[in-house]
């Protein structure tokens, strides 16, 4: 395969094209390109050059640029770039002000610049580098006192900040883990709610999948107990999260399967499930797949108690007048497969040993 490297083909004075049949010339000669600019006077003879076809006839040799131009170039260059290491400064300085965050009282509206400051850095820190960077400026200092701040608002942008920054970053994952931020978020969800309890769980689950040693604390801390109370929280955000983050840690953590399992997980879901649908039942279903997958007894047993009716309710739940839009399709699915897994298939092992015995 040949080069990208335009060093290593011949010189060309121009860029030849084949036709596209021997009717035509044998050959096509197009215009050649400008170069690519190298200095300020280079792009501004790139810029005219590439689009004086489009300019009224008359003359476009270009003279020395003078000092006018060149300032207004120069203006023009500085004004499309962002130093993004003042930016991220800035920000950290707003947040880091004690006497200012404290200021902002319970159901207070937030100041304009604490606010910007919040939206700027959100802008910036799901980029990888620039998130380590905000860590090595000293930015993790933003989330004690913002976290130790009575507004809901505050907690929950900054619950969002450190979410953003810890996606898919082992580097800021551990150093959420070591600053002790994830016991924070733990104590918080006990107690936070609404969409500040969403934003709590978006933070721990940001901080901890992937990232085996925040998810043994996790475990450890007690936390998939108060991710099962979640679950039955009045808004749907929020249980949704739960689910989600409960999923994960069942299908990935045997310890915390377990844990599950003895605060019989099964009957807490199927009440859910029972009083109704919302956004959040697609994960709890997923849950019970995910907890029966590899048909452990235990789950079984408690799957197929006869006084959750299990079976029942997911027979229900596939009655529903809105599961026959192909958007909930996995919903269905997810009922279809624990039917037949816990209910249809044991029927069809004790028929066949029935007549097995005749």
């Amino acid at each position: 395969m040949g080069s990208n490297n335009p060093e290593n083909r011949p010189p060309m004075s121009g860029a030849l094209t084949y036709p596209a049949s021997s009717q035509q010339s044998p050959v096509q000669r197009v215009a050649e390109q400008p170069r690519q600019p190298r200095s300020l006077q280079g792009l501004l003879r790139f810029a005219m050059e590439a689009t004086k076809a489009e300019d009224a006839p008359g003359n476009t040799e270009l003279g020395p640029m003078d000092d006018e131009r060149r300032k207004f170039l120069e203006d023009a260059l500085k004004s499309l770039t962002v130093n993004v290491a003042q930016v991220l400064e800035n920000s950290i300085k707003v947040l880091t002000n004690s006497a200012k965050m404290n200021s902002i009282q319970l159901g207070d509206d937030l100041p304009d610049d604490v606010k910007n400051a919040f939206t700027v850095l959100l802008d910036y820190v799901d980029d990888l580098d620039v998130a380590n960077d905000f860590y090595k400026m000293g930015g993790f200092a933003v989330f004690a006192i913002c976290y130790g701040s009575e507004n809901e608002e505050v907690r929950a942008r900054a619950s969002a900040l450190l979410g953003t920054l810890c996606q898919n970053n082992p580097f800021c994952q551990a150093r959420a883990l070591e600053c002790g931020l994830l016991n924070v978020l733990l104590n918080l969800m006990e107690t936070e709610r609404g969409t500040t309890l969403a934003k709590c769980l978006f933070a721990i689950s940001c901080a901890v999948r992937e990232f085996e040693p925040s998810c043994r604390e996790l475990v450890a801390q007690g936390g998939c107990q108060s991710l099962l109370q979640l679950l039955a929280v009045p808004e749907p955000a929020a249980r949704t999260k739960a689910a989600f983050l409960v999923r994960y840690f069942a299908q990935h953590y045997s310890e915390a399967k377990e844990q599950f399992v003895r605060a019989n997980i099964v009957r807490t879901i199927t009440g859910l499930i029972e009083k109704g649908r919302d956004e959040s039942t697609e994960h709890l279903l997923s849950i019970l797949q995910v907890m029966s997958d590899d048909l452990d007894p235990k789950v079984l047993t408690q799957c197929r108690d006869p006084s959750l009716k299990l079976e029942t309710v997911l027979k229900n739940y596939l009655r529903r007048p809105e599961l026959k839009d192909d958007r909930y399709c996995e919903e269905k699915e997810y009922c279809n497969e624990l039917l037949n897994r816990l209910f249809i298939q044991p029927q069809r092992v004790d028929l066949v040993e029935e007549v097995a015995d005749r």
